[in-house]
């Protein structure tokens, strides 16, 4: 061997010039990492302003819980409806509603409606369910009709109004703001080079 040195490039070592020691890949990951994290904080902070937006234009929006109205309303949906008068409510209206037995809230069909008593009485169903509730409901005044629904979504909603997604909602989107603002100090860091 002669005492000769040959210059060898980095590529040529797998060390990229200006960032010694450091892979393509490790970069890449923490790229990703912090886009995919930043993305789903995003989709949770528009369900949740796609819920205050429907409820500052006058509607308002649940979360469905149950299967008694499948398959028109999938569990998990969510059903954005507005308040109609009573006199304006039909057969076949999906209506949102506090139940006379236990006072949770219902969201099922008008199957049928009469007036007594200068009352509007109404008889509901879900539509899984195999009958009619048991218990007729006599409603007044504005009543939340269905007015459309957006399956899966309520999933989304209900995850972002818990602790743990007010958690994500705030902690993602600094992690991701902080993954990305250190990739940009990493490439902007002073060439150090092979020599």
């Amino acid at each position: 061997m002669s005492g000769r040195s040959v210059p060898v490039s980095p590529a040529a070592v797998g060390v990229r010039e200006g960032k010694a020691g450091v892979g393509v890949w490790p970069r890449r990951l923490l790229n990703a990492g912090g886009y995919i994290a930043l993305a789903l904080a995003l989709a949770l902070l528009a369900s949740l302003l796609t819920v205050a937006a429907t409820n500052m234009l006058g509607y308002n929006s649940y979360v469905i819980y149950s299967g008694s109205m499948q398959p028109a309303v999938k569990v998990g949906s969510l059903l954005v409806s507005r308040p109609v008068d009573v006199n304006d409510l039909r057969v076949g209206d999906v209506i949102t509603y506090r139940s006379p037995g236990n006072h949770t809230m219902l969201t099922h069909r008008i199957v049928d409606m009469r007036q007594e008593d200068g009352e509007w009485v109404f008889q509901t169903k879900g539509d899984a369910n195999p009958g009619p509730d048991p218990q007729e409901v006599i409603l007044h005044g504005q009543v939340t009709k269905m007015v459309f629904d957006i399956p899966y979504l309520g999933y989304v909603v209900d995850f972002a109004r818990s602790i743990q997604g007010v958690v994500l909602l705030l902690l993602v989107p600094a992690a991701g703001l902080m993954v990305i603002q250190a990739q940009k100090i990493w490439k902007a860091r002073p060439s150090r080079g092979v020599q």
